[in-house]
Parts: structure tokens; C-alpha cells; sequence
């Protein structure tokens, strides 16, 4: 009966290695193992319209599909991956912490999330992928509101 793996916890110099991190609208995954990203996504865009619509954006409800690419390098074993965000006004919470197996070498994994987020202001979203609370890189998301007034009175000549 064999041992399950123990991670093994290595420098940054030696791995894993970040080969993508990005949000995108969805992720085919091939017969033959290679990967797809369809419309790679760092900007939304919500607006409000009407006579008078509010200063204040309505929250918005986005899915997105977050697509993560590691190469091992010398790691192995069964680790954490974890996601945290941050708001326009500064505000961090943890969002997943997803398992990722390393087999090392150039042998890595692809992780791939549908996320569910509800996005309360317009602005910088920076979303941090952490490795075993090591970060690996942060992704960038923009929320643009905008404010579509429209009918109502023209006022006096």
C-alpha cells in the first residue's frame, strides 16, 4: 500500500510557476487536452437608465470563469490555491481556496472556477492568487458605471 504524496513546500525560485491567470466568459477544454479562453475579460460595464438613475451604483451580479495555469517546476504533492479580492475602497475577503495536485517538472494544472461575484462599487477589483499564502500574481478587474439619463422634462426656452 503506497503513501499519499506530502507536499513539499519549495522556494518561489523553484516553483510552482505562474503560466496564466485570468478571468474570462468561459473555458473550452479540448479532446486532446489543450485548453480554450473565450473572451478574456478585465473591464465590465454596467449602466443605469432612466429619468432619473441613481448616483450610486446598483450592485452588480457578474459571472466570470477564472482560468489558472501552473507549472510545478520542483513542487509536489497536494496544496492550496486560494483567491483573495480587494474593492475599489480597500476592502479583502477571501473568496475560494481550491486544491491543486503538482506532479512536478513541467507537469502542472490547469485550474478552472465559475465565480459567482457581486460587485457593490465601480473601480480597481484586484483579485490575488496565492500559493500556500505565497502570491503569485494579481488580476485586475474594472467595473465602469455609468448613468444613462433619458426622458423627462426638457426645462424652459
Amino acid at each position: 500500500m503506497s503513501q499519499p504524496e506530502r507536499a513539499i513546500l519549495v522556494s518561489e525560485t523553484e516553483g510552482p510557476f505562474l503560466a496564466a491567470a485570468v478571468f474570462c466568459e468561459k473555458v473550452l477544454q479540448e479532446k486532446d487536452g489543450v485548453n480554450t479562453l473565450v473572451r478574456i475579460v478585465d473591464r465590465l460595464i454596467t449602466q443605469a437608465t432612466g429619468v432619473n438613475p441613481p448616483e450610486r451604483m446598483p450592485p452588480l451580479q457578474a459571472t466570470l470563469t477564472l482560468f489558472v495555469s501552473l507549472k510545478a517546476g520542483f513542487a509536489r504533492g497536494s496544496y492550496a490555491l486560494n483567491i483573495r479580492v480587494t474593492n475599489p475602497v480597500g476592502r479583502t475577503s477571501d473568496l475560494a481556496s481550491l486544491p491543486v495536485l503538482l506532479e512536478g517538472e513541467d507537469r502542472g494544472a490547469n485550474l478552472v472556477g465559475v465565480m459567482q461575484l457581486q460587485l457593490d462599487e465601480p473601480g480597481l477589483y484586484w483579485f490575488d492568487v496565492l500559493f500556500e499564502q505565497r502570491p503569485l500574481t494579481r488580476i485586475p478587474l474594472r467595473v465602469v458605471y455609468q448613468r444613462v439619463s433619458v426622458g423627462g422634462s426638457a426645462g424652459s426656452p
